[in-house]
């Protein structure tokens, strides 16, 4: 079996060293079980005790002697599936609290029920993660993932894109990941997809819209049309990268806007969608209030849609999203996510800041960007000032092409490929 390394790995390895009870959530199929059985147990000093709530028999065994069967000292204990057996929540809450050093690992794909249980048995004991489809970095194959393009930049400001700029590229890693990203943008991230040949993917795609409706809304048991669920997320699908109209939704549906809101609390929760929020600086212009919506993977999107162009603006823009979103699941320090609109219709796709700096990206699903592109960024990353920003923090614009050179455009304004920014980065230095 290929594996491909995961970033979130030394993270999980980190929190699993400091919390008793550590619970990774995520989608269906973005490899939990594969991460937590072929990936972990290599960075264990004694492999984890792996018990999988889906075995009847294993449930019926944990039900006879919970406590006992539970108790493996400091080794590591994985219980996968968990929410099938919510009872045993009380257990590890028992085992965590009497006994020092006892760590649990929980994980399940019905992700929805698995954390309302969680917050009602363990809050204050236990640690989130999330785990999404691969990004593009994780398309290596290895025992790790090397840093990408914005690692680079995130760490080290504009003297980063500087080295990047001067540094010979292979060919054959041009070629290599070039098409690695075209791969990214048209059918997205989930791992199995890679086994699959193209024609069969539309099929794994339709599958695994079916058990979502099937299964993890039926965990929700609060949606009684699920036709009218499924005709939502195609028009949802058909939105990505666009202001959210909750009326507008609400009209082309035939219902309320507050279920239209609770069906896209239901996606977010599931891991569906995400909702950017936009950027409040402290600047004396009026923004706009509405989210914009985005799919989270770009490949699902697009089935849903029924719109294959990989020249789509909104699917582009969502494809970085989604690549933004899974690094910033790897990082240890946080960073946030918003886009800037005003009222006048001025617009930055993305603001990625935390304290130390911001990086500002405009997305342009073409070949090369140009001057022109650059005007939004440079009014960002010269002249605001964010009140979590500190004075000293540097400011870089990017427009992010599908193309193949990194090049200044303005000042602290850079164009940049997709598989750059967010592929293998080596060390230049």
């Amino acid at each position: 079996m290929e594996l491909h390394p995961r970033r979130l790995l030394p993270i999980l390895q980190a929190r699993l060293a400091r919390w008793p009870v550590t619970v990774l959530t995520g989608a269906r199929q973005t490899g939990k079980t594969t991460l937590v059985r072929e990936l972990l147990p290599a960075m264990e000093t004694t492999a984890p005790a792996y018990l999988s709530l889906d075995d009847p028999d294993e449930r019926l065994r944990l039900a006879q002697d919970p406590v006992r069967r539970l108790d493996y000292g400091t080794r590591l204990v994985i219980l996968d599936e968990v929410q099938k057996q919510p009872a045993l929540l009380d257990v590890v809450k028992f085992l965590a609290d009497r006994k020092r050093g006892h760590r649990f690992l929980l994980l399940g794909s019905s992700q929805i029920r698995l954390l309302h249980h969680v917050r009602e048995t363990l809050a204050g004991r236990a640690t989130l993660l999330d785990l999404w489809p691969l990004g593009l970095v994780e398309r290596v194959t290895g025992p790790e993932a090397p840093p990408c393009g914005l690692d680079r930049i995130w760490q080290e400001g504009e003297a980063a894109l500087h080295r990047m700029t001067t540094a010979g590229v292979p060919t054959e890693h041009i070629r290599t990941w070039r098409t690695h990203a075209e791969e990214s943008l048209r059918w997205g991230g989930y791992p199995a997809l890679a086994l699959l040949p193209e024609a069969e993917r539309p099929v794994w795609f339709r599958d695994f819209r079916k058990t979502y409706l099937e299964r993890d809304l039926a965990d929700l048991g609060r949606v009684a049309d699920l036709d009218q669920f499924a005709l939502a997320q195609n028009l949802l699908a058909a939105r990505t990268g666009q202001l959210l109209s909750y009326s507008e939704v609400s009209r082309d549906l035939g219902v309320v806007v507050n279920t239209v809101k609770r069906y896209l609390r239901f996606l977010e929760i599931s891991y569906q969608v995400v909702l950017l929020r936009p950027w409040g600086p402290s600047v004396g212009t009026r923004l706009v209030k509405s989210p914009k919506v985005y799919w989270t993977d770009p490949g699902l999107a697009r089935l849903l849609a029924e719109r294959p162009n990989l020249d789509d603006g909104p699917f582009f823009e969502t494809y970085l999203c989604d690549e933004l979103v899974r690094w910033m699941s790897w990082q240890v320090e946080p960073a946030a996510l918003q886009f800037y609109r005003t009222a006048a219709g001025r617009e930055v796709d993305f603001v990625l800041h935390a304290g130390r700096g911001l990086v500002a990206m405009e997305a342009k699903a073409s070949q090369r960007a140009h001057a022109t592109d650059a005007r939004a960024l440079t009014e960002i990353v010269t002249a605001w000032r964010s009140p979590g920003l500190h004075p000293d923090a540097w400011r870089i614009g990017l427009v992010v092409t599908r193309g193949r050179e990194i090049e200044p455009l303005a000042p602290h304004v850079w164009a940049i490929p997709d598989w750059r920014l967010f592929g293998p980065s080596p060390d230049e230095s």
